[in-house]
């Protein structure tokens, strides 16, 4: 029987592989008419994202950190929450949670093979949808099926014409920091980068805005909800205190009230806690029920890959930091906890970032940088440029190259200080993965 299950098993992993390498792993974030063709697509499915009340979350920096408080918010409440995300670290399926945990291969593989029937009765080809765009629509059709109370659904890059945008209006559409990134793909100043993003307010939807947004962003997004008939959602301000901070979270005092503690590093995730507080102060209003013991016992117990993850057995910090915006934030919490040692930071980046000014930010903080390719042949800048670039612009920092990833854990554990020295591994998500396949996450 065992047997039987085992060789089961390994065939639903071995053709949801199968399935994973056929998918077309290009950008089509240029394509203006893709929203158009997912349009289609959900039409053809006889439209499951209007059957959902779906949260839809855009922004710069965030996004996922906002979108998994929120969903551990609602499950600690007792709702069932679908979870839409990207990019994965360990697992592709990560992109698609129910309450938390990701799909079985095997419904992955049943949901896509709704599509190939579906493409097949259209008379169009398997790459008719990208690899996101996949996951964006097998995302809905899990949601559906598993009869989840709410849906958080986060873009993947911009609005516009990101494939997330090919919803009906969301009950909900929230936004996260606007900040410069991207600038090849979204536009050059942030009125731009938030007009892309605004793109995603659609009419009757309740907009909320973060609460410390860019003045211009605000502007865009403003006018935008105004001009497709959708409601700014104004909500008083939560007063938010840090008590305490280390690597394992924060001690908050929320409203006056003490005994808050959110289990995600950082001060940086106050700004997106007080969006988790007014977006459920919003489906309050739309008659959900939250219980406040209920609500600390879900934030003290907020779990996330990549973000802050602080394994305290090595002493080593993973963070997905990945833009200016995410560096600055990682350097602000290494600067509260008040080192005694300087961090050995492992760093790999991509190519069409803005590394120098990231790298501009936290070089001064760290004791010596091993550097890494991140797990991206297209966009990743090789461990080797990145140490050229760093030894010629900061010529008094240690440097040393890593051929993988493992290597860089092994080497950087061997060469601090002692293991009361940090060491901060950062840069993408992608430096991340690689680090994972290594077995070292």
């Amino acid at each position: 029987m065992d047997k039987k299950m085992d060789k089961s098993e390994l065939k639903v992993t071995t053709r949801y592989k199968t399935v994973l390498k056929s998918l077309d792993n290009t950008w089509r974030i240029l394509d203006e008419g893709r929203v158009a063709v997912l349009k289609e697509v959900l039409m053809w499915l006889g439209h499951p994202d209007k059957s959902l009340k779906i949260i839809h979350i855009a922004g710069t920096n965030g996004k996922g950190s906002t979108g998994t408080m929120l969903g551990s918010i609602l499950k600690a409440n007792g709702y069932t929450y679908g979870h839409f995300s990207s990019p994965s670290i360990m697992d592709d399926r990560e992109q698609i949670r129910i309450n938390g945990e990701m799909i079985s291969k095997s419904d992955f593989l049943k949901y896509y093979d709704q599509l190939v029937v579906l493409f097949k009765h259209h008379n169009v080809p398997l790459y008719y949808l990208s690899y996101f765009e996949y996951f964006t629509i097998i995302s809905l059709l899990a949601f559906v099926d598993k009869k989840v109370n709410l849906v958080i659904f986060e873009t993947g890059l911009g609005g516009l014409w990101d494939a997330t945008n090919a919803i009906e209006p969301p009950m909900l559409t929230v936004f996260t920091k606007i900040s410069i990134d991207h600038q090849n793909l979204l536009g050059h100043n942030i009125a731009e980068i938030a007009e892309n993003k605004a793109a995603i307010i659609k009419p009757g939807t309740w907009v909320i805005d973060y609460p410390g947004q860019d003045i211009e962003a605000k502007k865009v997004l403003k006018a935008r909800t105004e001009k497709v008939g959708a409601r700014w959602f104004e909500h008083k301000r939560d007063e938010i205190i840090i008590a305490n901070t280390s690597p394992s979270g924060l001690d908050l005092i929320i409203n006056g009230k003490s005994g808050y503690f959110l289990s995600m590093a950082g001060a940086f995730q106050v700004h997106n806690f007080s969006i988790v507080l007014k977006t459920k102060a919003a489906l309050i209003e739309k008659g959900y029920q939250f219980d406040t013991e209920k609500t600390r016992n879900g934030i003290a117990n907020v779990k996330m890959l990549g973000r802050m993850n602080y394994h305290a057995d090595k002493n080593i910090l993973f963070d997905a930091a990945h833009n200016v915006d995410g560096i600055q934030g990682l350097v602000s919490a290494l600067n509260s906890w008040h080192l005694k040692i300087k961090p050995t930071l492992i760093l790999g980046v991509l190519k069409d970032k803005d590394y120098h000014e990231m790298l501009d930010e936290i070089i001064p903080f760290v004791q010596r940088v091993i550097t890494v390719t991140p797990n991206n042949k297209t966009r990743a800048l090789s461990a080797d440029e990145l140490a050229t670039d760093i030894l010629s612009n900061y010529p008094s920092i240690e440097v040393e190259i890593a051929n993988d990833a493992s290597a860089a854990i092994s080497l950087a554990m061997r060469v601090r200080e002692s293991s009361q020295a940090l060491i901060v591994v950062t840069g993408s998500f992608y430096t991340l993965s690689a680090i994972h396949r290594e077995g070292r996450i």
